[in-house]
């Protein structure tokens, strides 16, 4: 099991350094889908979870994306979660900043001998219609927005086995648009920006989720370690309007990305957690005009429990 990690380490960090594209419009880092520890205690009543995203994106492009998460449980079987996030993004084109997207989420664990099943249900709604501009006045990529601008259904199911291999599905569906991006690649004389796709009056196809997990025994029951596969496809080619006023697909938007990550968590006796997070993209999609471009991902969070 140890050259196993080994392996799995040195192929993320081989990875860290060259690779292009992890795609997330969100469902990948809401709770449920994101980690289903086995040393997770009883609930509280309330959690409050505070964490940072920093990500490299195209032309070496910073993200911070900045989120507080509050969590209520119902009752033994439901909960509640509430999440707001932001972005402040850098680059050869400028600097933003800007409030993101609220996620209401609802969870449920059916009683079922000796399975641990959980369902998820969500709702995303956007803070901005991502066009946010340079100081120029001049429209930026989405890799610069904090939000796609849509409103979507999210739903999933996570299943953990025997407290060790940990499998999530989901599906995220954009239901309403409201993408009012302005960006052209030929309004700059930069040949940079044409790495960055032309996304006027953006239009996202959904996405579909598989993440494959293992808890790595270790002596430690308050810590764990979980080595997994992000499987990510992208439904169909995104469409952009061009200067003619009318629609044209970006082709090679579709198709799979592909994500391998290492989940640490560590839980306190006091029921908090602190987690951290990296990952690194394997395969990608030939193009990824919705900003969603990583070529390394680390997230750190802390969660009170109360």
């Amino acid at each position: 099991m140890k050259k196993l990690l080994c392996s799995f380490s040195f192929l993320l960090l081989c990875k860290l350094v060259a690779a292009q594209g992890c795609s997330d419009a969100g469902f990948c880092s809401l709770d449920v889908l994101k980690t289903h520890s086995p040393n997770k205690k009883a609930s509280s009543a309330n959690e409050v979870a505070a964490g940072i995203n920093v990500g490299v994106g195209e032309q070496s492009t910073i993200s911070l994306n900045p989120y507080i998460d509050y969590g209520r449980r119902l009752n033994a079987r439901w909960n509640f979660h509430a999440k707001i996030t932001g972005t402040y993004a850098s680059g050869f084109l400028g600097n933003t900043f800007n409030a993101g997207d609220i996620f209401l989420v609802s969870s449920f664990q059916p009683k079922i001998k000796n399975e641990n099943i959980t369902f998820l249900a969500a709702f995303k709604i956007p803070l901005t219609t991502s066009n946010d501009k340079n100081l120029n006045g001049k429209p930026l990529p989405l890799d610069y927005q904090s939000s796609l601008g849509t409103y979507d259904l999210v739903g999933g199911i996570s299943y953990l086995f025997k407290k060790r291999i940990d499998i999530s599905a989901g599906v995220q569906i954009p239901v309403i648009n409201n993408n009012k991006n302005s960006f052209f690649t030929d309004e700059y004389s930069d040949t940079r920006v044409n790495n960055f796709a032309s996304t006027n009056l953006f239009e996202r196809k959904p996405d579909a989720l598989l993440r494959l997990g293992y808890f790595l025994p270790i002596q430690k029951q308050s810590i764990s370690i979980k080595p997994n596969l992000l499987f990510i496809y992208h439904l169909g080619d995104d469409n952009y309007t061009n200067r003619f006023n009318t629609k044209q697909a970006i082709t090679g938007s579709n198709g799979l990305t592909l994500n391998a990550g290492i989940n640490l968590v560590k839980t306190f006796a006091n029921k908090n957690e602190l987690e951290l997070i990296a990952a690194t993209p394997l395969i990608v999609r030939d193009v990824r005009a919705d900003g969603l471009t990583r070529s390394a991902v680390l997230n750190i969070q802390y969660k009170v429990a109360f």
